[in-house]
């Protein structure tokens, strides 16, 4: 779309990409109707690698701009994305508090929040993810009181700024498949605040749109994220004064059922059971996304024991 240049936009290049696509060769042999791929954004770089990152590039230049000094974002205690915005802050030189509900580990210190504390992240503690919001203002009011300059980061990096990585990341996948001389024919990726989905429907309308996009849900309700996922992209839209055109029949939000702690293992039961259940014309190529995580694994060692 002629009014709407994506290199010209600031971004912090910190992020280690082009990520790699590659073959799952023994689910694809299990399966044999489709033809799965995976696309590792657990390898961005920053804090154990993660799909947050590619959204942190362009926020924290936006906010560089601004001549902040301190972020502040929230999440539960074994948060991905506030474990890639500590380290992405510390990575561009700014200060980053952390609001934090209370989940299954209680007082350990594991996993994420290990990894925040080894950064040395101040962190403010609620007991309730319906607190953050609130505790993050709070957090806000007092660092410009004291003479900071805060600026606050939504769950998950989710909004208008925050989707451009994943626009970017859209863009990548199309130069990606040209290389490879291979057409996607579906995207399928999990979402819980929306911005990675917004974004991946933005980056298909402006760069493969060939490609449908397939979101299996890891928290919220179907219509809670449907609702998230429009008014992110339009407020993406006044902001670059474009016109997507985004139809509602384009969201797709597939409802998982919650068998392991970790993002991609609910998205991936999701994948096969879609397959199982014939979604995909068969030889379909299907591209699964690993936005990262791995480091949370270690706060549910009981589980796995």
């Amino acid at each position: 779309m002629k009014n709407f240049n994506l290199d010209s936009l600031p971004r912090e290049k910190f992020c280690t990409l082009p990520t790699p696509i590659q073959p799952m060769k023994r689910l694809t042999d299990q399966l044999s109707s489709v033809n799965l791929y995976i696309k590792r954004d657990d390898l961005t770089g920053i804090g154990f690698g993660g799909n947050k990152n590619r959204k942190l590039e362009y926020i924290l230049a936006d906010a560089l701009l601004q001549n902040v000094d301190t972020v502040i974002t929230e999440g539960a205690v074994t948060s991905n994305h506030c474990l890639q915005t500590a380290a992405s802050a510390a990575r561009v030189g700014l200060n980053c508090e952390l609001v934090l509900s209370d989940s299954h580990i209680g007082d350990r210190v594991a996993g994420n929040l290990l990894l925040q504390h080894i950064l040395d992240v101040k962190i403010h503690r609620v007991k309730d993810s319906s607190d953050r919001k609130a505790m993050m203002v709070k957090v806000a009011d007092d660092l410009a009181v004291a003479g900071k300059t805060p600026y606050i980061i939504p769950t998950g990096g989710s909004n208008k700024i925050g989707i451009l990585g994943y626009i970017n990341f859209v863009k990548e996948i199309a130069q990606q498949a040209k290389e490879m001389d291979i057409k996607f024919d579906y995207f399928v990726h999990a979402t819980g605040s929306a911005g990675t989905q917004a974004g991946l429907l933005a980056g298909k309308k402006l760069y493969y749109p060939e490609m449908e996009i397939i979101a299996i849900t890891v928290g919220d309700g179907k219509e809670e994220i449907i609702s998230s996922i429009k008014e992110i992209i339009k407020n993406f839209e006044v902001l670059h004064t474009i016109d997507l055109d985004i139809k509602d029949e384009e969201i797709i939000v597939l409802e998982g059922v919650f068998l392991d702690p970790v993002y991609n293992g609910k998205a991936m039961i999701g994948l096969i059971d879609l397959v199982k259940q014939k979604r995909f014309e068969k030889d379909a190529n299907i591209l699964f996304l690993h936005s990262g995580g791995g480091p949370a694994i270690f706060a549910y060692d009981e589980y796995f024991q």
